[in-house]
């Protein structure tokens, strides 16, 4: 269980071409939060080296499905703090989703990272937003658990490796089996993390940040997406 008297830990996993709502919608919670409640934040990921958004964009270089795109160099990009090899422990592990989730190579980092960090006794939460869920599904960690993704990838998310052995909830906003907590698409990460700050901190302390972003919140089971994309 979390221990609230000490600093939380929280650390996010970076890679090209994930998703920045992903990222910044629970990031932005996170940081009015952490203004009353002692947190510290790690972007964690294979090197240092400057990560771009919703594109892969290596050494200036666009590739991937979107080198394509009408705007092949539309990005912004994050720093790592820390490396796979550096990172400190944490309380919080957050996976984004994303274009760069179906790049299985370069992602193969990420799913060995996760699976070394899955059973850390110090570890309380393991959070994944949209397909970041695929990440986590192939670490074969979460084999007969509960989870969720986006609906519109919800095929695709079901087929990588070792995710026939994952129950997939077709209607939800996000699932919560244990210490994993997965969310639907995009937005919905910020409704799994406010839904988060609510079991950490209670309803009030939720409602006070969702008021200040104001954010017009799902609950839990209500999933208008799933039907969107002909699963429910």
């Amino acid at each position: 269980m979390v221990n609230l008297t000490a600093p939380l830990r929280i650390g996010y996993v970076l890679f090209p071409a994930f998703t920045a709502l992903d990222i910044f919608g629970p990031l932005n919670v996170l940081n009015l939060v952490s203004i009353t409640h002692n947190m510290t934040l790690s972007l964690v990921s294979t090197d240092l080296s400057p990560i771009s958004v919703d594109r892969t964009i290596i050494d200036g270089m666009p590739s991937g499905e979107l080198a394509s795109s009408a705007s092949p160099n539309f990005t912004e990009f994050v720093l790592p703090t820390h490396t796979f090899e550096t990172a400190p422990t944490f309380d919080v592990i957050i996976v984004p989703g994303g274009q760069g989730t179906r790049d299985l190579k370069s992602t193969q980092p990420v799913v060995d990272w996760l699976r070394g960090r899955f059973d850390d006794p110090e570890l309380d939460y393991m959070m994944t937003v949209c397909t970041g869920a695929s990440l986590l599904a192939r670490t074969g960690k979460i084999a007969g658990r509960n989870a969720t993704t986006n609906k519109a990838a919800f095929n695709w998310v079901k087929s990588v490796e070792h995710a026939d052995e994952v129950n997939w909830i077709a209607k939800a906003r996000w699932v919560v089996d244990g210490n994993v907590w997965t969310s639907s698409g995009v937005s919905a990460g910020t409704d799994m993390t406010l839904g988060w700050v609510e079991q950490l901190y209670g309803r009030n302390e939720s409602e006070k940040i969702r008021i200040l972003m104001e954010w017009v919140a799902l609950n839990q089971t209500d999933d208008p997406f799933a039907a969107l994309n002909g699963l429910a």
